[in-house]
């Protein structure tokens, strides 16, 4: 006789030894899981019927202690899969039907789709042309779970997918910058795998569930799968893409990280995500205009991580002057003067996103990328150093670059200016060219300004704190969560005066915790 998901449950051996390899030896967070499976393998069963061949599939939050909006532009990311989770009880269907129900019910209510009617077999293999022409509701969660499946099913085109039953838990803060929609495209496509019998390597997936969460309309990169999918317990995971490398480097012993939610939501299905896209594009459009005046240098630098010293053999100067000559802002129609041979690549960048009012701020976004990749990637070599200051520095300055307003000593908020001008610049090429050997790409905040008053304050509140190391925003900004780096004797000071100066000025509901790195997706039972 098969044993079922539930038996297993019922076993106390069985349950210490796998979910103590997923969470570590937390005997109070294993046991609050195994409630949590319980309930939802008893739930599914009132919802489906007979759950003895159902199992169950999870997928971590993630947070990002640096590498923030450069995974899509080939910099490093410096991840950690958290105590914070997708679950889905699963179960086969006959047929191709999808068929949804979330615990929160009348939050997330029932949805379901026909694969083969969501994504027909003449239209197989062509993802990006098929997602530029389907209709989506805005906002509707179902999306996510669509992007896994039906990412899969264009993947293994020749190969109609069975449906499945899916009953859905998760405790992952909705906009908060964890990655809740990212842990619910890869535990549906990790559902629809196992459902289907079927294998892929981690990077397979991961590369799969990156392009597939484009079908909700955001245009990120795989940087947040990769983590879910590569997550390793008490590690943090330096991941870097083109091609995917990812480097394990031990968490350091006397540290934590604290999860502080601003609760200013930031969903990419509502006006944020024309933002965050409108970033994305202006990345684009500064490298075409950098090919572009300096053809010499076009056929290396496929992506922005190239443009640093080491990889063009040139002194830190040259970056400067290839960026003295971006203009710092410019509107559609000048890039359309500008760029007469570009007009099909500029109207497809135009799709994704609103016309920004102020033009697109490219030698800030630039500056920003190209400095967020150097911190990104010398972010672990200070880590496992053990020289904490320059972690910490490394965090305020990456938050700097997102920042729109800076807190007084009266917590009154007071604009912030990224610009990137001339006279900026030109201070940068007297710098290097002056006889100075010490680098100062990586101390440039540049200017991606994705943060919000909200995010700036827990941030500015944080420096304020004996025994904080370094605190930034995570995720896609524009509102969500903050991560702060903490010596452990601090923590309990830390969060008494973070819940008094903003959450209980603010009239909410304390919204922190302290986090402990769990391992990556995959089937529980």
């Amino acid at each position: 006789m098969t044993t079922t998901v539930h038996q297993i449950l019922q076993d106390d051996h069985a349950v210490s030894d796998r979910l103590g390899s997923i969470f570590g030896d937390y005997p109070d967070r294993i046991s609050e899981r195994r409630t949590v499976y319980l309930h939802l393998l008893d739930e599914f069963e009132k919802i489906y019927g007979n759950s003895n061949h159902a199992f169950l599939v999870r997928a971590p939050a993630r947070i990002n202690l640096k590498g923030m909006h450069v995974d899509h532009r080939g910099g490093h990311v410096n991840y950690m899969a958290i105590d914070r989770e997708i679950v889905m009880a699963v179960g086969i269907r006959d047929d191709d039907k999808v068929v949804l129900n979330d615990q929160e019910a009348e939050r997330y209510q029932k949805r379901s789709f026909s694969i083969s009617e969501a994504l027909p077999p003449e239209a197989r293999g062509d993802w990006f042309s098929y997602i530029e022409q389907v209709d989506t509701v805005p906002g509707d969660w179902s999306n996510y779970i669509r992007a896994g499946v039906l990412k899969l099913q264009d993947y293994f085109k020749d190969r109609p997918l069975r449906g499945m039953n899916l009953l859905v838990n998760g405790n992952i803060p909705i906009g908060g910058g964890l990655s809740s929609s990212s842990a619910l495209v890869v535990a549906a496509c990790e559902a629809s795998l196992q459902v289907n019998g079927l294998s892929l390597g981690d990077e397979q997936k991961t590369l799969l569930c990156g392009e597939g969460e484009w079908y909700v309309g955001t245009r990120g990169g795989a940087g947040d799968h990769a983590a879910i999918i590569y997550g390793r317990r008490g590690h943090l995971m330096r991941l870097r893409f083109f091609p995917l490398t990812v480097q394990p480097f031990p968490f350091p012993a006397g540290y934590r990280v604290i999860v502080c939610n601003s609760l200013k939501q930031a969903r990419k299905s509502d006006g944020v995500r024309t933002t965050f896209n409108e970033r994305v594009a202006t990345y684009e459009i500064a490298m075409v205009m950098i090919r572009r005046l300096f053809p010499d240098l076009a056929d290396r630098i496929p992506h922005l991580r190239d443009l640093n010293t080491e990889h063009l053999g040139v002194g830190e100067d040259t970056l400067y002057r290839i960026l003295a000559a971006l203009p710092e802002s410019i509107d559609r129609k000048a890039l359309q003067d500008m760029l007469p041979d570009h007009q099909n690549e500029l109207e497809r960048i135009f799709r994704t996103h609103d016309a920004p009012p102020d033009g697109y701020q490219v030698r800030s976004v630039c500056l920003y990328g190209m400095a967020e990749c150097e911190r990104s990637r010398i972010f672990c070599d200070f880590l496992r150093q053990g020289d904490m200051k320059t972690v910490g520095e490394l965090m305020y300055l990456s938050h700097d670059g997102d920042r729109v307003v800076t807190h007084d000593g009266g917590n009154m908020p007071k604009p912030r200016q990224n610009r990137v001008t001339d006279g900026y610049l030109q201070r940068l090429i007297e710098g290097t060219v002056n006889g100075t050997t010490e680098s100062l790409l990586w101390k440039q905040p540049g200017g991606y300004n994705c943060s919000c008053e909200e995010l700036d304050h827990l941030v500015d509140i944080a420096r304020t704190i004996p025994g904080v190391i370094g605190a930034n925003l995570t995720g896609a900004g524009l509102g969500g969560c903050v991560l702060v780096v903490v010596r452990e004797e601090a923590v309990e000071t830390f969060l008494g005066t973070v819940h008094e100066e903003y959450y209980k000025s603010r009239r909410l509901e304390p919204a922190t915790f302290v986090c402990t790195s769990v391992d990556h997706a995959g089937r529980i039972f």
